[in-house]
């Protein structure tokens, strides 16, 4: 053979396998990416009414070591994206649950970014407000309920005619409401990851992988990436009065202002009681301003739980009880406050708040007396010549409590917040 020849062949083998890896390659990236998607998804549930992630609670702590035992078995290099598919129980107000999935898919979203940063470019949120799908395959599967029973529920999860509302009372009316509210409403109270995969290559069959321990369908077809941002309405200011001040006739107002993002709110308050009854001498006149910085310890929407507060405030008062015992003055004060902030209604507008509150106040004030018999006036009890007397020569200081209460507030100013 010639060395022309020769070199003819070595070219042509070659070209040879440049053509088979080629072919190779082909295949492999056919393999890998030219299979169908599939679902998985694993759920992890909430407490009634709650958006904050409570590991301990119904298994969710299995959860997330099945998640990050899925992610590693199918690989991160076959894995396309992970949806996070929320829900609420279908009771109480439709808009409110709409705004608790919401918030308990941006909890999931927060929670997997941290336990998992390398998907956070292939994560997406998905609230899908109340499950009424998932609670009719509940009871669709139930096999201890009777077959009329289960028709009935789901005549009323299958009407379209009615409101949403009418919706839910009809179901509250049913025997059997308090066993569905009690078994099913629990576990649909939830987020669900969906792993959107690609198919295992054929040297690795997709049944090696091992299944969650607790698996659901995702949604058959999911909203476009481009709408998965989540739009919610956070307070921005609250209308107050302190119940127990109302109640001992000392009127009062207060309003407080939610800092965005952040867990500090301000506020202020009014007390304006100003009774008198001339007859009896009894005066319980007071004006009282005080204002107040609040950092609540849970980060919340609603800012709710246990919070530290510091507040500063001045009055003027007359207090009389009768004819002897009466004090006209003016003070002021500072301190510290510890209370706890807690939504007893569905309607999460509605908050009750309970404070104590300690520190320093100073007084300056004078006593006075009506003359005896009364003729109409009043008198500082002074001694000396009328010329020598100088308004507010008695002094009080106090440090210790300052202050109790239970207020009662209502969010009246709300902001549209993208997240």
């Amino acid at each position: 053979m010639t060395s022309a020849m020769r070199q003819t062949v070595r070219v042509f083998a070659l070209l040879l396998l440049l053509l088979a890896g080629v072919a190779t390659a082909s295949a492999q990236s056919s393999v890998k990416h030219g299979r169908q998607k599939s679902l998985m998804g694993i759920e992890v549930h909430f407490r009634f009414d709650k958006s904050q992630l409570d590991l301990d609670y119904m298994g969710n702590r299995e959860s997330f070591a099945d998640f990050a035992r899925v992610i590693d078995s199918i690989g991160l290099h076959m894995i396309d994206s992970v949806v996070i598919v929320s829900q609420s129980s279908p009771e109480g107000v439709y808009e409110h649950n709409m705004k608790l999935s919401q918030r308990r898919a941006a909890t999931m979203r927060r929670t997997l970014m941290k336990r998992h940063p390398e998907l956070t470019d292939r994560l997406h949120v998905h609230p899908d407000g109340e499950s009424w799908d998932r609670l009719r395959e509940y009871v669709v599967a139930d096999k201890r309920m009777k077959q009329s029973t289960i028709d009935q529920v789901l005549r009323i999860i299958d009407d379209n005619t009615i409101s949403i509302g009418t919706k839910k009372w009809r179901m509250q009316q049913l025997p059997i409401y308090r066993y569905l509210l009690q078994t099913y409403y629990p576990r649909i109270r939830n987020s669900v990851f969906c792993i959107i995969y690609f198919d295992a290559p054929i040297d690795m069959p997709l049944a090696t992988v091992p299944a969650p321990t607790e698996v659901s369908q995702c949604p058959a077809e999911l909203p476009a990436p481009a709408i998965y941002l989540e739009v919610q309405r956070d307070p921005v200011l609250n209308v107050r009065t302190n119940l127990l001040y109302d109640l001992g006739t000392a009127l009062n107002v207060g309003v407080e202002y939610y800092i965005p993002r952040s867990r500090w709110t301000l506020a202020a308050s009014y007390t304006f009681p100003w009774w008198s009854h001339d007859q009896s001498h009894h005066y319980f006149q007071l004006l009282d301003g005080s204002v107040e910085a609040r950092r609540y310890f849970d980060k919340n929407t609603h800012p709710t739980g246990y919070y530290l507060s510091a507040y500063g405030q001045v009055n003027l008062y007359d207090f009389s009880f009768n004819a002897e015992d009466a004090w006209q003055g003016e003070g002021w004060g500072a301190g510290l406050g510890l209370g706890y902030v807690w939504q007893p209604w569905r309607n999460q507008r509605w908050k009750l708040d309970a404070f104590v509150r300690f520190g320093y106040y100073q007084t300056l004030y004078d006593p006075y007396h009506a003359s005896d018999p009364f003729n109409g006036k009043y008198y500082h009890d002074w001694e000396g010549m009328p010329e020598d007397f100088i308004p507010r020569n008695h002094r009080l200081r106090w440090f210790g409590p300052t202050g109790a209460g239970v207020t009662l507030s209502y969010d009246l100013i709300y902001k549209r917040v993208k997240k």
